[in-house]
C-alpha cells in the first residue's frame, strides 16, 4: 500500500482538480468534456480500474449540474435584458404605491382597510423585484391599451404572488422589503423567487461545489464508498 501521505494526493489530483477546470466554463467547453467522459466509460469501462470509473461518473455527474447552472445564467441573462425596461417601470410604480399606502396608513393606522392595502403594495413590489430571472416577467400592471391576458398567464402570476407573500412572511426573499427600500436588486447570479422548492434549488446552486468538497475529503480514506 503507498504511504498515506502520498495516497491523499494522488487522489486530490482525480475528480477535485478536474471540475475546477469548468467551474464557470463556457457551455461549449463543458459539453466536450461530458461527451470524451461519455465516450470513456462507454467503450473502456472493462478496462479501468474501480476507483478511475467512481471518479470519472463522480466528475459527470458534476460536470451536468455545472452546464445546467451555465445555461441558466445564460437564459437568465437574455431574459433580463429583454424585459428590464418593463421590470424598471413596474418597480417605480410598485415602490411609489407602496410609499403611499404606507403614508395613508399613518395617518389613520386603525382603519384595517388601509393596513391591509399596504400589506398588499409591499407584496407588489417584492414580487416586481424578486420575480425569477429565468421567466417571461409576468407584468402586475397593464399598459393602457393592452390585450387581457389568459387564464393561464394569470393563474401562474397569482402562483409566483402568492410564492413571494409567503416568502415574505417567512423572512426567505432573495431580496427582502427592507433591501429593496435601499435600492437593492437581485444579485448577478441570484435567480430570484421560485415554484420549484428553495431546497431544491440550494440542491442545484451548490451541488458542484459540494461534490468537489466531498471528494476531497473522502477520498482521504483508502476506500472509495
Amino acid at each position: 500500500m503507498p504511504p498515506k501521505g502520498k495516497s491523499r494526493v494522488n487522489r486530490r489530483s482525480g475528480p477535485s482538480l478536474e471540475m475546477s477546470q469548468y467551474l464557470d466554463a463556457g457551455a461549449n467547453k463543458i459539453k466536450k468534456r461530458i461527451r470524451d467522459l461519455e465516450r470513456l466509460l462507454s467503450k473502456k469501462r472493462d478496462m479501468l480500474p474501480d476507483t478511475v470509473i467512481i471518479e470519472k461518473e463522480r466528475t459527470l455527474q458534476a460536470l451536468y449540474v455545472e452546464l445546467e447552472n451555465v445555461e441558466l445564467k445564460q437564459k437568465a441573462k437574455k431574459i433580463a435584458a429583454k424585459y428590464h425596461m418593463v421590470r424598471f417601470f413596474e418597480r417605480k410604480k410598485a415602490l411609489r404605491r407602496y410609499k403611499q399606502a404606507v403614508k395613508e396608513f399613518e395617518e389613520d393606522p386603525e382603519k384595517k382597510k388601509l393596513k391591509k392595502q399596504m400589506q398588499q403594495r409591499e407584496i407588489d413590489l417584492c414580487y416586481v423585484v424578486n420575480f425569477p430571472k429565468v421567466e417571461k416577467y409576468l407584468a402586475l400592471y397593464a399598459s393602457e391599451g393592452d390585450e387581457p391576458t389568459d387564464s393561464k398567464t394569470t393563474q401562474k402570476r397569482d402562483a409566483f404572488r402568492k410564492l413571494v407573500a409567503k416568502e415574505l412572511k417567512k423572512g426567505t426573499l432573495p431580496v427582502p422589503l427592507e433591501d429593496i427600500l435601499k435600492g437593492k436588486k437581485l444579485e448577478k447570479d441570484s435567480i430570484g423567487v421560485s415554484l420549484e422548492s428553495r431546497k431544491t434549488r440550494k440542491i442545484k446552486q451548490h451541488k458542484v461545489k459540494a461534490e468537489v468538497e466531498n471528494s476531497s475529503e473522502e477520498e482521504e480514506d483508502d476506500f472509495f464508498e
